[in-house]
């Protein structure tokens, strides 16, 4: 092992080289066929690998677990929050909003917990909350500040600032409170003439605004839709129409027992443990909410909350914290679920074996037991949830030799750092339902990390929703759009109980960490329901997705999608040249292509010049000044593209769509919407009418079209183009809902634009307008 010593500088990325070198030292003996326990056994007893590996963390420790700049330090630092503030008020001054807020979460994440300095983040990061008008957020950050230290002769401003985000919001009873709470203070303190004189002229505006708060507007909570025909007791989170089956051929199956329909319920189920992704965006580490106004550990600044309630629900990150400040877990990846699924497990308390078996004595037979159960049993509502992870299938036999023992390796790792910094080992005897000694603890959660790791691998679950980013294009201009982002992974055993198609009929959404699976289409009794691992028909080709898919899950795919040997051609369309004979599909591959339709031969040096030629246009359209001007170069580009790719190449939609923001921006919407309309005609060829991509396309025709009739109310057709608007807008909605859920921003908005057409429409509405309003539709859209 004297290769270990030549290791990068930068000990993060020592860890895949160690493992590597560590693993290759190793793999002269089999280990795919031993059990855990045995695995782990070996390992975890190995002084060498224990010497190496523990030095590793140490050093892990010493670079990140300590301040390494004047603006970041995993531990709490008075001076680093201080330097955050001072900026933040900066950009405050300057009228930097969303940069101040920035600056201000920064301080809050560095300050001392209960402390001045972090009463003072807090208080400043609400002044630029109310600015930005995220009121629920300022009101957290004033109880928080008010409750942590913040200085009492300046209570009254952030009474008076609870009072406005509560005439804000329309809350009537509180915002008097709140005032009424700043009064009394303010007659507490020896407030000078001119502070008196502030005060009142304050107090004065707010008295105002209240005056036209009739009640008290109570924001309804989030419905999260039921399981259809409620849920079934003998499995645990799915719906009583459908049922889980093993058979010798494919193993536990999910079928449905009765008749579903596009969107009905059949899986709404909380993971057994999930963690977060690394990413700039903060992500609550106890509920998995998304564009959270963070609040931090207590203890490091490296985990974030959406609340106090949530930090001290997280009970994991105990153990987690130390690792979290060496920068452990973006290191290892997925290995942090498997952790995370050893501490739920701990947390919870391991369950007492079925009481047929012999009470255990060792670590091995505890382990073992836990496998000695019915397999379709556990999911009995009543039953422990830790049964139901332990068999999930884990693929070692399966495995190549050197994945299995860089996974034995690092569940070495996550066990030592377990028993070398932190005190998981005194508190893991009182959740175990026998007496085992210390050496055997380590052993047992050693083997459970593990056998989570294996697991994870073929079971796990990315959390997918929609998130708000900008955008900027060469003209240093930005835009706001939605993109499907993934938050975390996470392990969700009843879920995980579905077979894989590369035609899937369900679709996965997410609420916060809840998983809510939904048909995709009609289902029989008896149909397999079946999920998509990842590789789907309409992304990728066959042997692509089944080459991922024995990477990933050992098995060679054989669903209908696979099966169809037209499929494979399908994807070919759409990166396809045009025959320019009969405007048929080619895609060359030898050195003389012609057309299978026509047989015309292909001139791929003419396609390719006029291509480049294309893209030339595009560069100069990105950078011209006039917006005619990049209109009509974006036009001379794609009408280049239309002559030589084939009328279904994604590139075309590509270019369609940047066409059509441009005309967008003109007002020529009309043309607009005809490109934006072409695009959702391909992307249902493609993906299928209910798909997410159309969803999205639809999304953007409604807007293009509600700007339309804002901007033309005087139009001779502005009725036609209401009724038109407000079909597109109820179909997106109805598509928005289906793939991502009733609770995404996205649906709320597409519900206010529906809200203003539905009142145009009712303020034109003539006896004339007033039969089928589909009459008067003439868009041309196969929705």
């Amino acid at each position: 092992m004297n290769n270990v010593n030549n290791m990068p500088e930068d000990c993060a990325k020592q860890w895949e080289i160690l493992l590597l070198l560590l693993s290759s030292e190793e793999k002269k003996i089999d280990r795919t066929n031993e059990n855990e326990m045995d695995t782990m056994n070996y390992f975890y007893n190995n002084k060498g690998v224990q010497k190496i590996l523990l030095h590793w963390l140490q050093q892990m420790k010493m670079s990140y677990a300590r301040k390494t700049s004047e603006s970041d330090t995993a531990l709490k630092c008075d001076e680093v929050s201080l330097f955050w503030r001072l900026r933040g008020n900066e950009k405050f001054r300057a009228n930097l909003l969303e940069e101040s807020y920035k600056c201000y979460t920064s301080s809050v994440l560095y300050a001392k917990h209960n402390s001045l300095m972090y009463a003072l983040a807090l208080a400043n990061r609400s002044a630029t909350l109310l600015r930005l008008k995220r009121f629920q957020e300022c009101l957290s950050d004033i109880t928080m500040a008010l409750s942590n230290g913040y200085p009492i002769e300046q209570h009254h401003k952030l009474l008076m600032r609870r009072a406005d985000c509560y005439i804000e919001l329309q809350q009537r009873t509180e915002a008097r409170a709140s005032l009424d709470a700043a009064i009394h203070h303010a007659d507490s303190l020896n407030f000078s003439a001119v502070n008196a004189m502030e005060f009142d002229r304050h107090l004065k505006i707010l008295e105002r605004k209240l005056e036209s708060v009739v009640g008290d507007t109570i924001k309804e909570p989030v419905k999260l839709p039921d399981c259809y025909m409620g849920f079934n007791p003998h499995f645990k989170a799915a719906s009583n129409a459908i049922e889980l089956r093993c058979s010798d051929t494919v193993g536990r199956h999910v079928v449905a027992k009765a008749n579903t329909k596009r969107g009905d319920v059949l899986f709404s189920e909380e993971p057994y443990a999930w963690v977060t992704l690394p990413s700039d965006e903060k992500v609550c580490e106890m509920c998995c909410e998304a564009d959270i106004n963070p609040v931090p550990c207590s203890v490091c600044s490296r985990s974030v909350y959406c609340s106090e309630s949530c930090r001290a629900l997280a009970l994991f990150h105990h153990w987690e914290c130390e690792a979290a400040q060496c920068a452990l877990f973006p290191t290892i990846g997925i290995a942090h679920l498997a952790l995370r699924v050893l501490l739920i497990s701990a947390n919870n308390g391991f369950p007492v074996p079925p009481r047929r078996l012999p009470e255990p004595c060792t670590a091995t037979d505890l382990f073992k037991s836990y496998a000695q159960v019915d397999k379709i049993k556990i999911y009995d509502k009543n039953t422990p949830p830790f049964y139901r992870m332990f068999n999930l299938v884990t693929n070692f036999d399966k495995m190549n030799n050197m994945d299995y023992i860089q996974y034995a390796l690092t569940a070495t790792m996550l066990t030592l750092y377990l028993e070398n910094f932190t005190l998981f080992f005194d508190y893991l005897p009182s959740k175990v339902p026998c007496s085992l000694s210390h050496a055997e603890l380590r052993l047992f959660a050693a083997a459970v990390i593990l056998r989570s790791l294996g697991q994870l691998v073929c079971n796990g679950h990315a959390t997918l929703s929609l998130s708000t980013v900008e955008e900027a294009n060469g003209r240093n201009e930005r835009t706001l759009t939605e993109r499907e982002v993934r938050r975390a992974t996470a392990i969700y055993p009843s879920a995980a109980m579905m077979n894989h198609s590369c035609d899937p009929n369900i679709i996965n959404t997410f609420y916060k960490s809840r998983l809510i699976i939904r048909c995709s289409r009609e289902l029989s009794p008896g149909s397999e329901v079946l999920n998509c691992y990842g590789p789907h028909r309409a992304r990728e080709p066959t042997a692509q997705r089944r080459s991922q898919l024995r990477a990933q899950y050992m098995f060679t795919c054989n669903c209908t999608a696979c099966r169809d040997n037209e499929r494979k051609d399908f994807l070919l369309l759409f990166s396809a040249y045009a025959c320019q004979s009969c405007k048929g599909p080619i895609s060359w591959q030898s050195k003389q292509p012609r057309c299978q339709q026509c047989s015309a031969e292909f001139h791929p040096d003419r396609a390719l010049a006029l291509i480049d030629r294309a893209e030339e246009l595009a560069s100069q359209a990105e950078l011209a000044v006039c917006l005619e001007s990049r209109c009509d170069k974006m036009l001379a580009s794609y009408r280049l593209r239309q002559q030589v790719w084939h009328r279904h190449h994604a590139g075309l939609r590509v270019t369609a769509d940047k066409l059509a923001r441009l005309y967008a921006d003109v007002g020529e919407f009309s043309k607009s919407m005809d490109l934006i309309k072409q695009n959702i005609q391909n992307l249902e060829y493609q993906f299928g009418s209910f798909s997410v991509e159309v969803a999205h396309e639809l999304r953007k025709l409604s807007d293009v079209m509600l700007e339309r009739i804002v901007n033309s109310s005087q139009h001779v057709d502005h009725r036609e183009w209401c009724l038109e608007t407000h079909k597109i807008i109820k179909k997106a909605i109805q598509l928005m809902e289906l793939n991502y859920g009733p609770w995404e921003p996205v649906v709320s908005r597409l519900k206010d634009q529906e809200a203003l057409v539905s009142s145009l429409l009712a303020e034109s509405r003539t006896p004339e307008a007033a039969d089928c309003i589909h009459h008067n539709l003439h868009y041309n859209l196969k929705i």
